[in-house]
């Protein structure tokens, strides 16, 4: 039996039409409807040649085909205006329409893998294989739009490259995420490095330095050099400086150290470090200018973030300080993103205390999220068990995020103070998804972070600008392991090196309330 497929799609697209006011099912009405489809969509300029009676032939088949699809009501006595559909099964014809399809293309595909377009339009589909001569003409006008002629190229191969190009055509929600982002994302104003050789001697007789920093200039010495040295205090108002901080021990031809301000022995090693100046006001100028900037630019839409989103207020921060390995989590509630930065065990003499990694297996970051992304920050060593790690939690790990590290005149380090057989001089953060959050901003940023290093084990902020650009500013975000220099607006922070405690949100705070109550009330017992 050769059913009608084109009136399958047909019903199935159309059926809240058919059945409400002021067609309500008439089998006339649906007819007349039916064939101005097939005459301007389908058939273009031919004609469609379905006569009422034919219609209701179709009708009958597909609900002979599909038992109970179809209920239609015929109070006609005689008349084709009297006939109604009463009820149309919409998940049935979908299943029949399914097989149908999947099996229509299944043999389309098969012959275009071995004939060339022209070929293939030419001929019909061959009518010994099954039931193929039911494959409906609108099956094969889609499948064939898809194939452009080619003479080099087989129709299989240029259907790849169309539904390729297809799916990765950048969607109306990445770029206007990426037009927001440029417009209300700060920028840290660029100031150049003064390259003359003769304004750093100059300018290291008119600075005053405590502990190993530049805290004043001497405004008198600055003028007087201007009147010998015309040029030099614009340079010094316009310009970052660095200056040899010469110590007893220094030896020159040694050269630079290779850890420069991060040196652990600055007061007794013997190579060359430097002081740095940074024009302070010019950085205040540019950022009251940017600030100004920022403020002006209309909110564009977001896809996640509401268009109020540059006018409502951050919340302002919050921290906890605690033992991560022993706080509840349950006190916290959920969040959209989460920084953990643990110390993990390296096997080298550190400043700070470690972990085993036992202890941060068993973290339920399960808790945290139901949806959302985290970054955990590992170690050379600890790369694949921070993978392994974000699986066993309900995470799919979807990237890498690489932090290069730069030393205090801006270069490449090429000392590490890690590693076992190479310097390590970057660090791997590792990107993992929970659930199916279409609210983030994607592919607005790139994988990579170059930035110097400062405190031992602390990490670059630009990292904050990233997370907050991907879930919203107002988002709810969460770092574990945290210290007092990681505490920002918009962010909770709990770890063991932050000091005290603030929280902002009531329910939060009557939880850890209850929580330390329960912890004195265990001690006195």
């Amino acid at each position: 039996m050769s059913l009608n497929w084109g009136l399958v799609d047909f019903m199935l697209d159309n059926h809240m039409t058919m059945m409400a006011h002021p067609v309500n099912g008439s089998l006339h009405d649906i007819y007349v409807m039916y064939s101005m489809f097939m005459q301007n969509f389908l058939w273009k300029n031919n004609e469609c040649g379905v006569t009422f009676a034919k219609f209701c032939s179709d009708l009958d088949q597909i609900s002979q085909v599909c038992s109970g699809c179809i209920n239609i009501e015929d109070d006609s006595e005689g008349s084709i205006f009297n006939k109604k559909i009463a009820y149309i099964n919409r998940d049935t014809l979908k299943l029949l329409q399914k097989v149908h399809y999947d099996k229509a293309i299944k043999l389309s595909l098969a012959h275009v893998g071995s004939k060339t377009k022209e070929n293939y339009v030419k001929q019909d589909i061959p009518q010994s294989q099954g039931d193929s001569s039911d494959i409906h003409p609108s099956l094969l006008h889609r499948l064939m739009g898809v194939l452009e002629k080619s003479e080099t190229i087989t129709p299989n191969a240029k259907c790849l490259a169309r539904l390729n190009q297809t799916l990765s055509t950048e969607l109306g929600s990445s770029k206007l995420a990426k037009e927001q982002a440029e417009l209300k994302t700060e920028v840290m104003p660029f100031i150049p490095i003064c390259s003359d050789s003769r304004h750093v001697s100059l300018f290291a007789m008119v600075i005053n330095t405590v502990n190993n920093k530049i805290v004043s200039l001497q405004t008198e010495k600055l003028k007087r050099l201007e009147s010998e040295h015309p040029g030099i205090t614009e340079c010094v108002n316009s310009h970052i400086h660095f200056v040899p901080n010469l110590k007893p021990q220094t030896d020159l031809s040694l050269g630079d150290c290779s850890y420069l301000d991060t040196c652990h022995k600055l007061s007794t090693c013997r190579y060359v470090h430097y002081l740095q100046y940074y024009p302070e006001s010019l950085q205040r100028q540019k950022n009251a200018e940017l600030k100004k900037s920022i403020e002006q630019q209309t909110s564009f839409y977001t896809h996640g973030e509401c268009c109020s989103a540059l006018s409502k207020s951050i919340l302002p921060p919050q921290w906890i300080k605690c033992d991560v390995r022993k706080f509840d989590f349950n006190i916290l509630g959920k969040f959209s993103a989460v920084i953990a930065d643990p110390a993990w065990n390296i096997h080298m003499n550190l400043p700070y205390g470690t972990c085993h990694d036992n202890e941060l297996l068993q973290l339920p970051f399960e808790l945290l999220q139901d949806e959302g992304l985290l970054f955990l920050w590992v170690t050379g060593r600890a790369v694949e068990l921070g993978k392994e790690s974000l699986q066993n939690w309900g995470y799919e790990v979807v990237n890498e995020l690489s932090w290069i590290k730069t030393n205090q005149l801006g270069r490449t380090i090429v000392t590490g103070r890690t590693g076992h057989w190479l310097n390590h001089s970057k660090e791997h953060l590792l990107v993992g998804v929970k659930g199916k959050p279409e609210w983030l901003n994607r592919k607005i940023d790139i994988d990579l972070i170059v930035s110097a290093t400062r405190e031992t084990s602390r990490k670059p902020d630009e990292l904050y600008g990233m997370i907050e650009r991907l879930v919203g500013m107002h988002a709810r975000k969460l770092e574990l392991f945290g210290r007092d220099h990681n505490i920002r607006p918009g962010w909770f922070t709990i770890g063991n090196q932050v000091t005290g405690s603030s929280i902002n949100e009531v329910d939060v705070k009557r939880k850890y309330s209850m929580f330390t109550e329960k912890l004195e009330g265990s001690k006195t017992h």
